[in-house]
């Protein structure tokens, strides 16, 4: 016989029975765990907005922007696209696995788009366009080099 097999050999006989029902028991939940976790994320709808950011110079007031929304799921879905406090834009799809939805859009602050169950309201997926604002430099007045307190 090998080493390593005499090795495992007396290692398994040296080993109590509540030793190993705990390593059996450990082994179990992690492979238990492994399957949700893989599970879980292939149950993903991805969601993806361009652009994600929209700049703002000092003098500009709102963004003017075509935003395209894309999605994508492992399986076919009944989805729809919000625009969260716009009531008005809604885009549904019907037993799709992708969806796209263009609009052109006026805003001035961050915009947020969900993928919600038609039926029970459930966000699925949730994406925002963020408004950026140039920072206005303020001119700072020098101060004199022998004052200490400022």
């Amino acid at each position: 016989m090998s080493r390593l097999f005499l090795w495992a050999r007396f290692a398994l006989s040296r080993a109590t029975l509540g030793e190993l029902g705990r390593l059996c028991v450990f082994a179990t939940l992690m492979m238990v765990a492994k399957e949700r976790a893989e599970a879980a994320a292939g149950d993903d709808i991805r969601l993806e907005l361009h652009p994600r950011i929209c700049t703002l110079s000092a003098r500009d007031k709102q963004c003017e922007s075509r935003v395209q929304a894309k999605w994508q799921a492992p399986r076919q879905e009944s989805l729809c696209l919000v625009i969260v406090d716009r009531p008005e834009i809604k885009r549904c799809w019907e037993n799709y696995s992708e969806g796209v939805y263009s609009i052109e859009l006026v805003f001035a602050e961050d915009v947020v788009f969900q993928l919600k169950d038609p039926e029970l309201q459930h966000v699925l997926a949730s994406e925002a366009l963020r408004v950026i604002r140039e920072a206005v430099r303020y001119r700072h007045k020098r101060r004199e080099p022998w004052n200490i307190f400022d």
